[in-house]
């Protein structure tokens, strides 16, 4: 069992990885046009590539070494096996009455809306 909860604790840190790269790299994108590095480096998006790879790894493998986070990812694992999920007639029944709740509420509101813009049209 042990095993099985270190595999998705490595998944988690995989996913954080990915994720950060891909954050990493919209964001040394937006660095770089604004301070215009197309003009000074040539190679810039072979750069921000590889730099923002690059930091996602090293996150990654960051995270994976660090006995702290893999032993809370472990507890926060556990924790998840120990959850009672909801069926999936149950899911969908609630799924359904929230659609319901949030159609009713938005032709409300905009009811309420053409109202006030009816009347103010009408004071102005």
């Amino acid at each position: 069992m042990e095993n099985q909860r270190q595999k998705w604790v490595n998944l988690v840190f995989t996913a954080v990885a990915i994720l950060v790269a891909g954050v990493s790299f919209v964001g040394f994108s937006k660095l770089s046009a604004v301070y215009n590095l197309e003009s000074s480096i040539k190679q810039i998006d072979l750069v921000i590539r590889f730099g923002s790879l690059l930091f996602g790894a090293a996150l990654g493998f960051g995270l994976y070494i660090n006995d702290k986070s893999n032993a809370f990812m472990n507890e926060v694992v556990l924790e998840m096996v120990r959850v009672t999920w909801p069926a999936s007639k149950e899911t969908t029944n609630a799924t359904l009455w929230v659609v319901i709740f949030v159609l009713i509420a938005g032709a409300m509101l905009g009811a309420f809306d053409s109202l006030w813009a009816w009347i103010i049209k009408m004071v102005l």
